[in-house]
């Protein structure tokens, strides 16, 4: 099996007179894949959490465009804790890596990179004991 990672990662920023440009493209700019999909999460209610789930097959950058959160990253062993409040930084986070958003400022806006369009019903393990039977198995 081979090992998973989470990391921060640097989005390209370039400081003009007028304002800074922050630039996503596919395979530079902190982004390690082809782009196939984008999200953004936006007026998380105060004390709610996001994700809670591991994608089964999907990559992807998260990275606090606005205000700030907590991102827990789980392999099923060990707990990691990122701060994301700085747009030119974003957290790269490998498939089958559990995720927990929290603390989120209410001005909030996380947007997502992805490697892989959504696929209902089979994107998610949204279960952690089933997440960890999964991992077991490989």
């Amino acid at each position: 099996m081979a090992e998973r990672k989470s990391y921060i990662t640097d989005i390209r920023s370039n400081q003009e007179d007028d304002g800074r440009l922050l630039v996503v493209e596919n395979n530079t700019s902190g982004i390690p894949f082809e782009i196939k999909r984008i999200f953004w999460v936006r007026d998380v209610k105060q004390g709610a959490k996001r994700g809670n789930h591991a994608t089964k097959r999907t990559k992807l950058v998260l990275i606090a465009v606005a205000g700030s959160c907590d991102v827990e990253v789980d392999d099923g062993k060990e707990k990691i804790t990122y701060r994301l409040d700085d747009p030119t930084k974003g957290l790269y986070i490998d498939e089958m890596l559990w995720r927990t958003m929290l603390n989120f400022t209410p001005d909030c806006i996380v947007e997502a990179v992805c490697d892989h369009p959504y696929v209902p019903g089979d994107e998610t393990y949204e279960d952690y004991d089933e997440y960890l039977a999964a991992l077991a198995e490989q």
